[in-house]
């Protein structure tokens, strides 16, 4: 042998191209197995998140449900007050009406021009008052006797 022999290109016996053969095999069924175990990881935490998503959106659209009834049972609520005052407020504007024009009867009957003048200036008055102006006081008052009752 001469010093170049160690760079030379020996041919391999058939045990070791057996044996290089089956490392080969080996590691590509590793890799194989890898692969698979890879695949099945992401299916798994992808299945995973699945489920963690679709508990939250099963909250949320029972947040948004308890939400919405809250908000219907205001609204019934709030219906119920703003009729009652409505008829209230509108009852009393009514009732001062007919007193007026029963004043004005009278003051024209009697020729009291003062009094004519003073119960015109009082429906128009009652007239430009806003029928809402008093809402908020009587949805106080409202909630403040619903509490009560309440108790």
């Amino acid at each position: 042998m001469h010093e170049d022999d160690e760079y030379d290109i020996v041919p391999y016996d058939n045990e070791e191209e057996e044996y290089f053969r089956n490392e080969r095999e080996v590691e590509q069924q590793q890799r194989s197995r890898r692969f698979y175990g890879e695949t099945i990881s992401g299916v798994l935490n992808a299945v995973t998140e699945y489920a963690r998503t679709l508990e939250q959106e099963k909250t949320n659209r029972a947040n948004v449900e308890r939400k919405r009834k809250s908000a219907i049972t205001v609204i019934r609520s709030e219906r119920h007050v703003m009729l009652e005052y409505l008829k209230r407020r509108f009852g009393e504007r009514g009732a001062l009406y007919d007193q007026y024009f029963k004043l004005i009867d009278t003051a024209l009957q009697i020729g009291n021009e003062e009094i004519l003048r003073i119960a015109l200036e009082s429906i128009q008055h009652v007239y430009q008052d806003s029928p809402c102006a008093g809402i908020d006081d009587f949805r106080q008052q409202f909630n403040a006797m619903s509490e009560v009752i309440r108790i």
